[in-house]
């Protein structure tokens, strides 16, 4: 008899985890944009790079609704921040964006920011910040798995010259 339940329950374990994935696959996937995903920060003197922030991983759920046409997706974001060296404890605020894309046009764009602390002697911080109600109602012929959810740093001019100019891969 408790084999029978063991197996029944493992049986829903997997059913559960299966209806999960199946979830996901109609769920829009989430992206982090190459030359968004790094953040050059320098000192008041311009010049001297104070810290450098990495966007290292962004993960996604959601919640189909109403004819699988409305969506609540939440994002996850790792990050990662450096500095030259482990000098004063220090804090920090970082700028972000999260946007919703369908065929390469932006059609929503929210911007947020996360606060960071460099212990003293550190000069590696990991850390991470939730977005939740991504709200998105697919379109009459769309379904949700055919739009996207960008996300990167928000940039100066000067930030992303900065990094197009060093390179994400050693040539």
């Amino acid at each position: 008899m408790q084999f029978r339940l063991l197996i029944a329950a493992l049986g829903g374990c997997l059913w559960l985890s299966a209806c999960s994935e199946n979830r996901l696959e109609k769920c829009p996937s989430v992206s982090v944009l190459v030359d968004t995903a790094t953040l050059p920060v320098t000192a008041a003197n311009g010049t001297d790079l104070q810290y450098t922030a990495f966007i290292t991983k962004a993960t996604r759920d959601c919640d189909i609704h109403r004819y699988e046409k409305e969506l609540d997706a939440s994002v996850n974001i790792e990050f990662r921040a450096t500095r030259p060296n482990g000098s004063a404890a220090a804090t920090y605020t970082v700028p972000y964006f999260v946007a919703i894309t369908n065929e390469g046009r932006v059609l929503a764009k929210r911007q947020f920011a996360v606060r960071f602390t460099f212990e003293q002697g550190q000069t590696a911080a990991a850390f991470s910040d939730s977005v939740s109600s991504l709200g998105l109602t697919a379109g009459r012929d769309k379904q949700p798995f055919e739009y996207g959810i960008v996300v990167g740093f928000q940039l100066t001019k000067a930030q992303l010259d900065y990094v197009r100019r060093a390179g994400r891969y050693a040539k």
